[in-house]
């Protein structure tokens, strides 16, 4: 359980600084962080394919379901990053040597989505602090000292990447524990309702992207990744 939260975590404050602090190629979105974290989580427990899999149909439902929200001048979205790579990791570490379940990824993605929200607090918090630093190095500017703004930079990003890692950490140990005894704590009937309750996900994420991306080219391919996702799910 350890090694797989250390590896999500640090995993995951890595990429996040895809987001805004380097490169911004995407490669931080649910549905490429997803895949690759379940696929290494899966080659820590032994199975690479359990783990891929999970990752895609986390990654493929929580890309949907964040697609319309956009970090638009100061406005802070939930993280859809550690939305993602929390609900992989969970969900993959509690699938280790049992059947994937309908109601664990449905529970695994719930349970996501509440961390998007922290995340996107964590994120404020962040930026928070980059503004002080900011404040801090103005009047080094004015001196002609631009060195300082290197080392005030990796200051910024070092910060992040331990606050952020801390963060996934306590994020997935939590999911961890406390999901398996909700879990079970369900009478039969709740979990049949959840396992529906996948196929609900998928439309309502479905409903999202095309109410912020419905164009007559854009139909064609939104169905197409609905048909993927539907027979993924299908094969549980």
């Amino acid at each position: 359980m350890l090694l797989s939260t250390l590896v999500g975590s640090i995993f995951y404050s890595l990429i996040n600084l895809d987001t805004t602090a380097i490169a911004q190629t995407m490669i931080s979105r649910p549905i490429v962080i997803s895949p690759l974290i379940g696929a290494v989580i899966g080659l820590l427990n032994g199975d690479v394919v359990i783990g891929a899999k999970v990752g895609v149909i986390i990654g493929v439902l929580l890309e949907f379901f964040w697609i319309s929200l956009l970090p638009l001048g100061s406005s802070v979205p939930p993280n859809a990053t550690i939305s993602s790579s929390v609900a992989t990791v969970v969900v993959c570490y509690l699938s280790l040597g049992v059947q994937i379940e309908p109601y664990l990824i449905t529970t695994g993605l719930v349970y996501g989505v509440c961390c998007g929200y922290v995340g996107g607090r964590t994120d404020t918090w962040l930026r928070a602090l980059n503004a002080k630093l900011v404040k801090k190095a103005e009047p080094f500017v004015e001196k002609g000292e631009l060195s300082v703004i290197n080392r005030l930079n990796l200051q910024a990003i070092g910060v992040s990447i331990l606050v952020n890692t801390l963060l996934c950490a306590a994020l997935i140990l939590t999911g961890i524990t406390l999901l398996p005894a909700i879990i079970k704590c369900f009478p039969q009937e709740v979990l049949s309702a959840l396992r529906s309750a996948l196929w609900l996900f998928l439309l309502v994420c479905m409903g999202i992207a095309l109410e912020s991306f419905v164009t007559k080219k854009t139909i064609f391919y939104f169905g197409a990744m609905w048909v993927v996702g539907a027979v993924i799910i299908s094969r549980l």
